[in-house]
């Protein structure tokens, strides 16, 4: 049986963003005209800045004002499309819900109200984001549940925090916060939470135990366990159940920072077989921290096999609440952490296909009120790829209107597309629109919504010329 394209109707241009974000009100029809018009804009440029996206000085004016009102939170401007995730999420069924942070860093020497200054002349904050995927073999974005900003502290040079531990406001915190915001939110839903080594924190897994949470939790931390001196000696003697062999992506050091640098070192491309294994083990609280003397989790253990000279050994622990008993069940459990990968290019769909990091707006308000507008944009541009790919078969119009397929038909990108395309013919003649290349291999999102943006000025064209 063919899986069900969960969310396609959003996917496609036939519902737009903008008429997600209209379902919530901001209390003045004059505000919703304002947001309605900038998210149509904003649709179909993302990359621009505010001003190039208005007509004359007094548009921009009217834009930095509505920016700046009271009365437009980053809450409410977000609302509508949490509501419409949920929805998402409840046709799904069973749905990952991986949670990440990334930084958001913001050139000038100004300065700018609100936001951590950073070495370089830089300024900025933290995003903590709960991103909800298909569970299916699909893993398709199903829109946003959560995005919390975090304004760091900046360090105090030569001093050590010594009550980082104890502290009621600690960043580690958000983690709690945002599984128990979308334990409300979904309760209806099966949840499977996935994150990565910042969540590993005895007292949040705990926490997760006792609320009957599930989730898949990368371990950073050798802790001690009951079962052994520590997790690697217990894990080391845990037979393999079953191998894989994967492809590893080639990682350099350009253009990130010195945290992912040194969290995830630059390597060589190469193949690489994976033993995997799995057991129960007794964690044993740590001296700093609070909850039950012992929790009893499942990990697993993700190891490679024969690993290069001088390479280090791709090394994985998941905690988890899943079962482990059987190698299908073990696969599974990799196969979720790997979905992380999702929220990753979510954040590289608002840093890059939305240009955040480049905008020029001056504190921090400004600034979340530009992200909640974006962020729901950048959610489309990453699910239209990913349904596109789950359902290369489909027909065109899973994600585009039939006026767009028809339109996309008259252009040369598309001049060999059938009279009923499939979703595989359609999205290569819009990304040949966009200006990809064959030999570069399949298109990514980027390009894919360059050819939706010259496709959408097209159909704009199209209806002011009376076209149907």
């Amino acid at each position: 049986m063919a899986e069900r394209v969960v969310g396609a109707s959003e996917a496609r241009r036939g519902r737009s963003i903008r008429d997600e974000l209209a379902a919530g009100p901001l209390g003045d029809r004059r505000l919703d005209a304002r947001r309605d018009r900038l998210i149509e804009r904003l649709d179909a440029h993302p990359d621009r800045g505010f001003p190039a996206l208005c007509e004359d000085d007094a548009e921009v004016e009217a834009l930095y004002r509505f920016l700046r009102n009271p009365r437009v939170s980053p809450e409410r401007l977000l609302a509508p499309h949490i509501a419409a995730t949920q929805a998402r999420c409840a046709e799904a069924g069973h749905v990952l819900v991986v949670h990440d942070t990334t930084d958001m860093v913001f050139p000038g020497e100004g300065t700018r109200a609100g936001l951590t200054r950073l070495p370089g002349g830089r300024h900025g904050f933290v995003v903590h984001a709960a991103l909800a995927v298909a569970a299916d073999s699909t893993r398709t974005p199903l829109g946003v549940l959560r995005l919390q900003p975090w304004v760091r502290r900046a360090p105090v040079p030569g001093k050590r925090d010594r009550d980082r531990y104890k502290a009621t406001n600690k960043e580690s915190l958000e983690w709690r916060h945002a599984v128990a915001d979308v334990r409300t939110a979904l309760g209806g839903a099966q949840v499977v939470h996935v994150m990565d080594r910042g969540a590993d924190s005895y007292e949040l897994l705990a926490d997760w135990v006792a609320h009957k949470d599930r989730f898949i939790v990368r371990l950073t931390h050798d802790r001690v366990v009951e079962e052994a001196a520590r997790l690697s000696a217990a894990l080391a003697c845990a037979p393999t159940v079953c191998q894989r062999d994967v492809p590893l992506a080639r990682r350099s050091d350009r253009h990130r920072t010195l945290s992912a640098r040194t969290s995830h070192p630059a390597r060589d491309g190469r193949r690489a077989t994976l033993r995997i294994a799995g057991r129960t083990v007794t964690l044993r609280r740590p001296a700093h921290a609070s909850g039950p003397a012992t929790l009893a989790v499942h990990v697993v253990l993700v190891e490679e096999v024969d690993a290069p000279t001088r390479v280090e050994p791709v090394r994985w622990w998941l905690a988890t609440t899943e079962p482990i008993d059987t190698a299908d069940q073990l696969l599974r459990i990799v196969d979720a952490y790997r979905t992380r990968w999702v929220i990753e290019e979510y954040f590289k769909a608002i840093k890059t296909g939305c240009a955040y990091e480049k905008r020029q707006l001056e504190s921090l308000q400004t600034l979340l009120i530009a992200l909640a507008l974006l962020a729901p944009i950048a959610w489309r541009l990453l699910a239209l790829r990913s349904v596109a790919r789950a359902h290369p078969d489909h027909a065109a119009t899973t994600v585009l209107s039939r006026r767009q397929v028809h339109l996309l038909g008259t252009t040369k990108a598309g001049a060999l597309l059938r009279a009923t395309p499939s979703v595989a013919l359609a999205l290569a003649a819009l990304a040949r629109l966009g200006g990809h290349l064959r030999q570069n291999g399949p298109p990514g999102w980027l390009v894919l919504h360059r050819g939706f943006q010259k496709l959408r000025d097209m159909e704009l064209g199209w209806v002011a010329a009376g076209g149907k």
